[in-house]
């Protein structure tokens, strides 16, 4: 689906940015207004969001819906509603989005005080964050992978919740290992952290990426952490919000 551009869009020459997903397509314009295309469930129809013209970024995508914000910090979503496409009232009121990643049927969301938020999707596949998730303070990073999520925290460690056979659940003897994290990274079936020893641990699906072992020592100590300008920029921009939120509570 999205295969053939309509028209109306082909002739755009003003865009900025797109992104896709399972079976549509979504461009943000650079007067600040989105057009789609595709299947009209799974977020091909932007009616939803035709009346903004205050859209600054197409934050991220899953299988079936997109998410946007506005200059005002507001985020809106269109597409499927099982796949977050609809806003939960509480986090259509939020003005502090930093950061949005997605799994397949699940968008999590990083706010200016650390802590996360989720929608779409199950509670078995990171819809519904447990406590020990939504009582953090301290996150600077959210990554998904197809369900589940993982989070960096703001000293080094990382916490995952979700479907288990796809990193949801750390093992207890790889915790302790986890610390001094730099960045962590995502598939479908697993979630990667570089240390920054140069260590790089992985956990989720053996046979999608989660068993590194066998290749251990032709990571382990040989690979380097480094940010593009923007990413490095929302990094640094994250934990100062942080830091400002911790010391204001």
């Amino acid at each position: 689906m999205g295969g053939t551009v309509p028209d109306p869009v082909s002739g755009l020459t003003d865009i900025v940015d797109i992104k896709g997903n399972f079976k549509a397509f979504a461009v943000l314009r650079s007067n600040s207004t989105v057009v789609a295309w595709g299947d009209a469930v799974y977020g091909g129809n932007a009616d939803a969001v035709a009346d903004y013209t205050d859209i600054s970024e197409i934050c991220n995508a899953n299988a079936g819906a997109f998410v946007a914000k506005r200059n005002t910090g507001h985020l809106v979503a269109w597409g499927s509603a099982p796949h977050g496409g609809t806003l939960p009232a509480d986090i259509a009121a939020l003005t502090d989005i930093i950061e949005v990643a997605s799994n397949w049927h699940v968008f999590a969301a990083v706010r200016a005080n650390g802590s996360v938020v989720a929608w779409g999707g199950v509670e078995a596949e990171g819809g519904v964050p447990p406590d020990e998730i939504v009582n953090l303070t301290d996150v600077v990073q959210v990554t998904g992978s197809s369900k589940a999520f993982a989070v960096l925290r703001r000293n080094g460690t990382v916490m995952a919740w979700g479907d288990v056979s796809v990193g949801g659940l750390i093992a207890p003897e790889m915790v302790p290992e986890l610390v001094n994290i730099q960045a962590v990274y995502s598939n479908t079936h697993g979630f990667v952290a570089l240390r920054s020893d140069g260590r790089v641990l992985a956990w989720g699906h053996a046979l999608g990426g989660g068993d590194n072992s066998a290749v251990g020592d032709q990571l382990n100590g040989l690979v380097s952490y480094r940010a593009s300008a923007a990413a490095r920029g929302r990094a640094l921009s994250a934990q100062r919000l942080i830091s400002a939120a911790a010391m204001v509570g």
